[in-house]
């Protein structure tokens, strides 16, 4: 089961090396009378040989789900996918298997006379033919006909899965004539449920190996493609955000070491060549992040702009009133004209000129 479960998962375009390996692995669930673990098995193969374009095998696959749930009293979805198979396939082969699922259908279904038709003139001998009309025949009451088939059956296989029916029919029906059938019959049941063994901690990890093969497919090459192309996009997106980032930090970092060094300047007024406009307006765009510029754009008069960089700087009432040689209710309405023009609070203005500095416009 190991190997099957492995195959399944080799090179996405081999198909018809994984349907064969999903095809095996539900033909041991189906020993094991898993027959629901079976039919999913059975479909997934149908899968992979329709992606091989392999019709053939596609017909044995859905003849295969067929019979499963014929074992499983459907008998609507088990002939609904009998048609399916035939609709794919008409070679003698499929025919053969897709008479037994019918039979199959029938017989667990309860109809015994169209079980009994339908193997009445098979295409060619098949034991489980032969088992399902001994079967029909015993539930019919019918002993003679059921001696007959099941010792037909008898003589042509030791396969475990018919040995206990054959037992039942046999030890059922009433005549002495089958008492050597059954002596035979038990030396052959000795080792049936050895042979069957379905509580052996080795077929419990298989079925668990097989529905691990279900609920745990290969990715497809589209989903492993979708993958790593997601993947990219989000490494792509993640060093955006961190360059972003960086370029905000460096932008805001430098403006802030720029408003702390002339603050701290032994003469601001001359740092900022304050009495030549021109050179004060280039002076203050190269250090404090284009603030000349910007506020240039809404429309700021020179007196505006100047006391707005004094603002940027963090200088104090007091502070601009001792640089500029002013009366601090002076510098208080100029701020007052400043935040107005901007919309905001007096408070709000620092703030708001450092977002005007470190924005792109």
């Amino acid at each position: 089961m190991r190997a099957f479960t492995a195959a399944t998962r080799v090179k996405s375009d081999e198909f018809a090396v994984k349907g064969r390996s999903f095809s095996n692995m539900a033909t041991m669930c189906r020993k094991a009378e898993q027959h629901e673990l079976a039919f999913s098995l059975y479909a997934r193969s149908r899968e992979q040989f329709r992606r091989a374009h392999d019709t053939v095998a596609e017909a044995y696959a859905l003849n295969n789900m067929a019979w499963e749930k014929a074992v499983l009293f459907d008998k609507t979805a088990a002939m609904s996918l009998i048609d399916s198979a035939l609709s794919l396939s008409q070679d003698p082969p499929v025919m053969a298997k897709v008479l037994e699922s019918r039979a199959a259908a029938y017989l667990y279904h309860s109809d015994l006379d169209s079980a009994l038709l339908c193997t009445a003139s098979p295409p060619e001998e098949s034991v489980y033919l032969d088992m399902v009309r001994a079967l029909a025949f015993a539930l019919l009451v019918q002993n003679d006909s059921a001696v007959v088939y099941a010792r037909k059956v008898l003589s042509r296989t030791d396969n475990p899965r018919y040995l206990d029916d054959i037992y039942y029919i046999l030890t059922n029906c009433d005549s002495a004539a089958v008492a050597d059938d059954i002596r035979l019959l038990s030396s052959k049941r000795a080792d049936v449920q050895r042979s069957l063994e379905r509580n052996n901690p080795e077929w419990i990890e298989a079925m668990l190996l097989a529905q691990e093969a279900l609920v745990t497919p290969r990715k497809t090459l589209a989903a492993r493609l979708a993958l790593f192309f997601g993947g990219v996009a989000l490494w792509f997106l993640v060093a955006l955000a961190i360059v972003l980032f960086l370029r905000y930090r460096s932008r805001t970092g430098s403006l802030e070491q720029q408003c702390r060094s002339l603050r701290n300047a032994p003469d601001v007024k001359a740092e900022l060549c304050w009495n030549d406009y021109p050179l004060f307006s280039r002076t203050c765009n190269a250090r404090l992040s284009g603030i000349v510029d910007k506020l240039e754009q809404k429309d700021f008069t020179e007196r505006e702009i100047r006391i707005a960089v004094l603002v940027l700087i963090g200088f104090s009432y007091a502070e601009m009133a001792q640089i500029l040689f002013r009366a601090e209710s002076g510098i208080g309405k100029d701020k007052y004209l400043i935040a107005k023009h901007l919309g905001v609070s007096v408070r709000e203005l620092q703030p708001t000129l450092r977002k005007i500095a470190n924005s792109d416009v």
